[in-house]
């Protein structure tokens, strides 16, 4: 098959990651892979998809696309006045634009399958209208159909003109379709792969990090505040700190937000703000969670968390914010590491003292990540994403 995955750039980050995963994927299971960029100048990961793959530019940013401006409507009064007359205006440049790209582009070529992979409103209208010719379509969801219809009701006005949607959870979803009736979506829960595992740890950087940071929490996210929170990890990691001196705490990862975190963790006082190190973008994370002594995600939303699937291949205990979507589905009931309360550091502290503290509790989820990391190995996710290919193969003919 011939297949286009869309990005809405292709910066370091949980999504891109998990898209070069599935492009890896198709491209072994022989399928031609062409990988659209509309936002060419963020660009730091096209380096890890597969060399086969063809990796084009096309400037496409959200602020065109006429859904976008559908959140006005319920914000201000006279939303559902201007939308209507935006959605008019953006119209005729939207028209102009296909015809540019397809004509730039993809003139002669028709694609079997196209994929909205970001699941933002620039790749899901690239997609739902057609900027490439294709016979089928497919749109992403990083995380529950009820958050998106929270977000905006301009993505269901996306969704329903793909109809093939993947969703990594279903929590949510029987209500909104319920009350949403009008809806007819060919909805497919499937989680991300990672193949982490496989990368080459360094094991000259791995000494060189446990000699730097000694035991360390760590936290692999942008800084991309309320979605990802580092503020709620520092404040307990200084709640912790006043038991235990001897722990540090080191974030991978950078973002608009990260300043602000740097700021936020100096005002905590010289003592505990020279154990908090932000060690920024890294491309070499499998280093940082193979010296890690414990992961911990904080975050207020999440889709399907990247960062604790990897962790679990590295065997990583794990503590997580219980945000609306995600980390239970991954975590369990506490069954596959410790949840707390979202934006409650008193409860992150409580749960890093008992991972700290019980060394059997410790072991325990080290082995507990062996077991649970199975239900996203590689092979166990492509034969589940294949499937539902042929679903999309069957609706369609």
């Amino acid at each position: 098959m011939r297949i286009a995955m869309v990005f809405d750039g292709l910066q370091t980050g949980g999504i891109e990651r998990v898209g070069a995963d599935y492009a890896r994927i198709l491209v072994d299971a022989g399928h031609d892979v062409t990988i659209v960029n509309l936002r060419p100048n963020l660009n730091a990961m096209e380096q890890e998809f597969p060399v086969s793959c063809k990796i084009v530019h096309f400037d496409y940013g959200r602020k065109l696309v006429p859904e976008q401006y559908n959140k006005a409507t319920r914000i201000w009064s006279w939303g559902k006045f201007a939308y209507p007359v935006i959605s008019v205006l953006l119209s005729p440049v939207n028209v102009l634009l296909k015809i540019i790209c397809r004509l730039k582009f993809y003139k002669k070529e028709k694609y079997d399958l196209l994929i909205a992979f970001s699941g933002h409103f620039n790749d899901l209208n690239f997609v739902a209208n057609k900027f490439i010719n294709a016979n089928r379509l497919l749109g992403w969801m990083h995380g529950a159909l009820y958050s998106y219809v929270l977000l905006s009701g301009g993505f269901l006005n996306l969704y329903k003109k793909i109809y093939n949607i993947i969703a990594l959870v279903e929590t949510g979803q029987e209500e909104v379709l319920l009350y949403n009736d009008y809806l007819n979506l060919n909805i497919n829960k499937l989680y991300n792969p990672s193949f982490i595992s496989e990368k080459q740890i360094n094991d000259k950087e791995v000494v060189r990090l446990k000699n730097k940071y000694g035991k360390y929490i760590l936290m692999v996210s942008r800084f991309n505040y309320p979605h990802k929170d580092p503020y709620t990890l520092i404040d307990a990691f200084t709640l912790f700190y006043d038991k235990h001196k001897d722990l540090n705490l080191v974030f991978v990862g950078d973002g608009p937000d990260k300043a602000n975190a740097v700021s936020y963790a100096k005002k905590k006082g010289n003592d505990v703000a020279s154990h908090i190190f932000f060690e920024g973008e890294k491309l070499n994370t499998p280093d940082y969670y193979k010296s890690a002594f414990m992961l911990v995600q904080s975050s207020c939303f999440e889709g399907l968390p990247t960062t604790l699937i990897e962790a679990l291949y590295f065997n990583l205990p794990i503590i997580s914010s219980d945000c609306p979507t995600g980390p239970r589905e991954i975590l369990g009931n506490n069954e596959y590491g410790l949840l707390c309360e979202v934006r409650n550091p008193e409860d992150m502290a409580e749960q890093i003292i008992s991972m700290y503290e019980d060394e059997e509790l410790y072991k325990f989820y080290k082995e507990k990540s062996k077991e649970r990391v199975v239900d996203f190995m590689p092979n166990t996710i492509q034969d589940k994403f294949f499937k539902i290919i042929e679903t999309i193969e069957e609706q369609e003919k």
